[in-house]
């Protein structure tokens, strides 16, 4: 009779106290549920193949080096960074370009660079995978170091 008695109690605690047990929710479902959807607006363009500087996107990494006012960095340090962005356009024009660091005036000098790299360069314009022409962001890590 004990042992009955303790199976059911031993039974019951764990049904009582068990915990129930939550759907996995993903990343995209929360953020989407948070977010409400404009069917209106499409959805962003995939680019199956990204905007390229003519001669590869090191040469422009390297015209923004060339570029750069060196006198104004001096005093910044010895390691700086930055990301540029750049939209391009169907035609292969820089539409915009942006950066994002740490240092105020690294930005402002490496965007200033980037702009003259851009001026009147075309670039392949990136294109979708049915190979149409179509607007692309280019991100690039941007490293500059005084010495």
């Amino acid at each position: 009779m004990k042992k009955i008695l303790l199976f059911i109690f031993i039974l019951t605690f764990g049904l009582g106290w068990a915990q129930k047990v939550k759907k996995e929710e993903k990343v995209k479902d929360k953020f989407e549920s948070r977010q409400p959807q404009d069917m209106s607006v499409p959805p962003p363009p995939m680019v199956a193949f990204p905007a390229q500087y003519p001669n590869e996107n090191k040469a422009f990494v390297d015209s923004v080096k060339k570029n750069l006012n060196k006198d104004a960095l001096k005093p910044l340090g010895k390691e700086l960074k930055t990301k540029i962005i750049l939209k391009v356009n169907p035609e292969g024009n820089v539409v915009n370009v942006s950066t994002y660091g740490d240092n105020e005036i690294f930005n402002t000098e490496v965007k200033k660079a980037a702009e003259k790299a851009t001026y009147n360069v075309k670039w392949e314009a990136g294109k979708n995978n049915r190979g149409e022409k179509v607007v692309d962001i280019v991100n690039l890590p941007f490293k500059y170091s005084n010495t």
